[in-house]
């Protein structure tokens, strides 16, 4: 990961329905079409990071697996994503260990939203917080001698309150390099503007990389602040009314506003979709 402005994409690794859906047959030729939709868009990412998404209905590879794979079939830097809700200590360490012994340069640890009840599948969050898995993972990283940086969130809403606040500096003083922020940075207007004097206000700006999300349409932003309770900006539903081609152009918009502005880099979601990577950084 070099370079004084990073890109990273976000992608999901390979998965599977559930086994009354899909048997989980031609495995290596999912492998594959991962690694090649991520190698169309490797001259866009100066890192990728393997989402870990909270699917009880689907199976899917390990995010370090998927991440060593990338790494090893493409060279490009892969973070995979550490969820302390799916696995116990002893599970993450060996996580970690294994991230590290495979020379991955970057890892993503993450709180990760609940499963509900009737999901079929247990919580297990076996650390009080996630700064003390990241001061945990910090501790790994130094034992192994290995260079390797960590990266854990932050809600960007939240800033404007003493608790978010905190929780945002304690992260970053055990050990997190970099806090990936969500919300996103929506627009290359207001929001951006917002964030910027929000993250400039708390000398947390060279330390955050704000998010850019891509929208479909203006159903998916309503979408979206329902289920996620983002603060959207109105003309964001203007700017959706000419389509998906038109928010992607708002999206790559934001992205550069945040290399002029002066962020240390964006976090892309693709939703799925790598492609969209290039219609956004090109």
């Amino acid at each position: 990961m070099t370079g004084s402005f990073l890109n990273i994409v976000e992608v999901f690794p390979p998965s599977y329905g559930g086994a009354a859906k899909e048997p989980a047959l031609g495995l290596r030729q999912k492998s594959r079409d991962f690694v090649e939709r991520v190698r169309r868009i490797q001259p866009y990412a100066d890192a990728i990071l393997v989402a870990d998404v909270k699917d009880a209905s689907r199976v899917k590879l390990s995010p370090v697996h998927a991440a060593s794979l990338l790494r090893d079939e493409t060279g490009v830097d892969a973070i995979p994503v550490v969820t302390a809700r799916d696995s116990n200590r002893q599970a993450v360490t060996s996580s970690i260990l294994t991230a590290l012994a495979l020379g991955l340069r970057g890892i993503m640890l993450v709180w990760g939203d609940r499963y509900g009840e009737g999901e079929g599948v247990k919580n297990v969050y076996d650390f009080a917080t996630l700064s003390e898995m990241v001061a945990h993972a910090r501790g790994l990283v130094e034992r192994s001698g290995e260079k390797c940086r960590i990266f854990a969130p932050v809600d960007i809403a939240k800033l404007d309150s003493a608790r978010g606040v905190e929780l945002a500096k304690s992260r970053l003083s055990a050990g997190a390099d970099y806090l990936l922020a969500q919300p996103p940075t929506v627009d290359s207007g207001p929001t951006l503007r917002s964030h910027d004097r929000s993250l400039s206000k708390l000398g947390l700006k060279g330390r955050v990389i704000p998010n850019v999300f891509p929208f479909r349409d203006t159903a998916d932003i309503e979408h979206c602040r329902k289920r996620f309770g983002w603060s959207i900006p109105a003309r964001m539903d203007e700017i959706g009314k000419g389509g998906e081609a038109a928010l992607l152009k708002e999206a790559r918009k934001a992205a550069a506003g945040l290399a002029a502005s002066g962020f240390q880099g964006a976090y892309v979601s693709t939703r799925g979709r790598p492609e969209l990577a290039r219609f956004i950084l090109d």
